[in-house]
């Protein structure tokens, strides 16, 4: 969705988590073995495992049409959330082959991209993260047959990207190194999105530099970074600033500021924006 590469961007010490970053494939490897015809099956009952999942979601009352498209084994099917009750919390989510033949999102997804959020090695949202159009992400979205969102529908997007592709209630999203997609100098983990919120963890290695161009160095909205590990080093609205662990540093709307780890070890986040355009 064109809107929705903006909302998914880590902006609190970094504007988006992108290509600069390993891909998933690095991370999971596929068999060159593998015939695609059983690569399609794969990918197939890895989506059932998910739409039998998201059957027990209490977000699965709300109706939804999307699409999922596989390029690499030509796979095609349709998530219908019909919203109807068939048992004690539980919902009837459909999986037909074929794309929607109405106005509405399709995710993009890599074979390597779906194994890896099956086996746990990447959450959803962050594989699908992006700061530009032109990004790559191994878990991509596109609209079909004229659908234009509103923000509103994107927000809403964000929110049923995350439960859909999150197994288990309450659902557990992974951080650690492995777990992230390089930022503009640095690993980064989505922790959840929707209008008006957007959370996550950053990861900054030794030398690490993060948001060095000025024209990504201020956002419409507050944001707050808590130093759960390590001292970072940075400017804010002009002035040097040194934030270190147990600490938390607030930045205002439309401050521009940039960091670093000049430190022989690395600094951990919890990164949190919110208010009006987060």
């Amino acid at each position: 969705m064109k809107t929705f590469v903006k909302i998914l961007s880590l902006c609190v010490f970094v504007t988006g988590l992108h290509a600069q970053g390993p891909r998933i494939s690095e991370l999971v490897s596929v068999s060159p073995n593998e015939s695609k015809a059983s690569l399609k099956k794969e990918m197939k009952e890895i989506i059932i495992s998910f739409v039998e999942d998201y059957k027990t979601d209490r977000h699965a009352r709300e109706q939804r049409v999307v699409g999922i498209r596989v390029p690499e084994v030509n796979g095609k099917w349709t998530i219908t959330v019909t919203g109807k009750e068939i048992g004690n919390k539980k919902w009837e989510v459909l999986l037909n082959e074929g794309l929607p033949t109405i106005p509405t999102a399709v995710y993009r997804a890599e074979v390597s991209a779906l194994k890896a959020i099956y086996n746990g090695e990447m959450n959803a949202m962050t594989a699908q993260m992006k700061a530009f159009s032109s990004d790559y992400a191994p878990l991509d979205d596109e609209e079909i047959n004229g659908y234009q969102p509103t923000e509103e529908e994107n927000g809403e997007w964000n929110a049923f990207s995350f439960h859909f592709w999150t197994k288990g209630f309450p659902e557990v999203i992974p951080f650690r190194p492995s777990a992230t997609r390089k930022a503009h100098g640095a690993g980064g983990t989505i922790f959840y999105y929707e209008k008006g919120l957007r959370t996550g963890w950053l990861n900054m290695l030794p030398g690490d530099r993060v948001r060095e161009d000025a024209r990504e160095q201020a956002m419409p909205f507050p944001m707050m970074g808590v130093i759960i590990k390590g001292t970072a080093k940075g400017i804010v609205d002009g002035e040097p600033v040194t934030v270190s662990e147990g600490n938390t540093v607030f930045i205002p709307a439309n401050v521009h500021h940039k960091w670093w780890n000049e430190s022989d070890k690395s600094v951990e986040l919890i990164l949190i924006m919110f208010g009006k355009g987060a």
